[in-house]
């Protein structure tokens, strides 16, 4: 339970290190306008929905939910620190998508794996943990984004967002072969399917 809140407050400082920086990058490193900003961040908001749904199927093997978790957080933090490698717009916009369709996908296999590894009257309290750990990493995120930008400049700074997103991977991984003891053997569905039935 301890290693999904620390995933959680690490890929949340990790994103929220480029996203607080990000219009900045884009107006004075790239010199583009807010326009180009707002079509990155709402194209990125459709797909991490659309993500989510593919996800939630996906989650339901076992096995494949830990690979989609630790896959998942490894290239949200990968793909969010490239942005500081981009040189043009279009690199950024698709950065910021493919982390955000990767944080979509992880999502379910993440709450999947919390209630797995704790009993059914910890649920609430495990959930308050991994929100918490989420809330901690928006703060730490755009305080380490102004702390590095004094010290490196934004490019770096957004590089830098790789660290959290390593260290978030590395806490899922763990939190996956956990709950890969508690659950055992069993298997779910491997085929992808949209029930839309099971959404309610």
């Amino acid at each position: 339970m301890a290693s999904v809140g620390a995933a959680s407050l690490c890929s949340d400082a990790g994103h929220e290190i480029a996203t607080s920086l990000l219009p900045s990058f884009l107006i004075s490193t790239l010199h583009t306008g807010p326009a180009a900003l707002g079509a990155i961040e709402g194209v990125a908001n459709a797909l991490i929905g659309v993500s989510k749904l593919a996800g939630g199927p996906l989650s339901n093997d076992p096995a494949r939910r830990a690979r989609l978790a630790s896959g998942g957080y490894l290239a949200t933090g990968i793909a969010t620190a490239a942005i500081g490698l981009a040189t043009a717009v279009w690199q950024v916009a698709a950065l910021r998508a493919l982390a955000w369709v990767s944080r979509g996908l992880r999502s379910p296999a993440r709450d999947t794996l919390l209630v797995s590894l704790v009993p059914r009257e910890a649920y609430g309290r495990a959930t308050g943990l991994e929100r918490a750990g989420d809330n901690a990493g928006a703060l730490l995120g755009p305080l380490l984004a102004a702390l590095l930008v004094s010290l490196v400049g934004v490019r770096q700074a957004i590089l830098f967002a790789v660290v959290p997103g390593v260290l978030a991977a590395a806490a899922i991984t763990l939190a996956a072969r956990e709950a890969r003891r508690v659950v055992g053997t069993q298997v779910g569905r491997r085929r992808l399917a949209f029930n839309f039935r099971e959404l309610w």
